[in-house]
């Protein structure tokens, strides 16, 4: 199987679709300061996370950073609604995209690159013809235009790796431990970490989102969209 990242066109300009939305997250882990970094955060996005229910949820109405101790307060009302075996951190972002949108969207949206909307007719179409790892969220923009179709969101859970031999990492901070890496430019994904079957995935510790030729294939089925896919090697 040949995977893709997606990505953002390098020239908006040369895109075939007028589409664009401005949206916010409905919920956030705050953002954690350090001494040492300055504030520290990820930016990890689940979309399926409902909080609606949390009575306390209007304290994470912002990623605006915060002292550690608060951060593992907020970050304990959010957990269980969070599956166990997905990582939650500081500056996560929670539930849909709500905003604004204007213009007509192709297929498949990725702008920018770490947010991949679908049109309604794409959604259907991945989930009918059977792909795995497809988790569609509405997201709640507005548009004057009613014949307009409803983009959802893909949740891409960070469930891949790339290869330790392409990472550079940081010295661990001994104030918060943040040893992350910038993203090299040259990379591929750790064989044994990558989803077995699935069609969409996240990459730990980055924004990658990744797709199989197989999904690739069947949106292309209705026609262009103003996206680039990066082919990534596996290792």
């Amino acid at each position: 199987m040949r995977y893709f990242e997606l990505e953002e066109l390098a020239d908006l300009e040369s895109g075939q679709w007028s589409g664009e939305y401005r949206a916010k997250r409905r919920w956030y882990v705050p953002s954690q300061l350090c001494p040492r970094c300055g504030a520290r955060g990820g930016m990890q996005a689940y979309p399926s996370v409902d909080l609606s229910k949390l009575p306390e949820n209007d304290s994470l109405a912002s990623v605006w950073p915060q002292a550690p101790e608060e951060v593992a307060r907020r970050m304990a009302l959010v957990r269980p609604f969070v599956p166990p075996e997905l990582p939650l951190e500081p500056g996560y972002s929670l539930g849909p995209l709500v905003g604004t949108a204007r213009g007509h969207f192709g297929p498949v949206t990725a702008l920018p690159s770490w947010q991949v909307l679908v049109r309604e007719d794409a959604r259907d179409l991945l989930l009918g013809e059977g792909l795995q790892g497809i988790i569609p969220v509405r997201a709640e923009l507005r548009t004057r235009r009613t014949k307009e179709q409803a983009l959802y969101e893909l949740e891409a859970r960070p469930l891949a790796k790339l290869h330790p031999d392409c990472i550079d990492r940081v010295p661990t901070c001994p104030d918060c431990g943040d040893n992350s890496f910038s993203l090299p430019p040259k990379r591929w994904l750790l064989r044994e970490s990558v989803p077995a079957g699935l069609d969409l995935f996240g990459v730990e510790e980055t924004t990658r989102i990744v797709v199989s030729e197989r999904f690739v294939d069947t949106v292309n089925r209705l026609g262009p969209s103003d996206v680039f896919y990066r082919e990534i090697t596996v290792g």
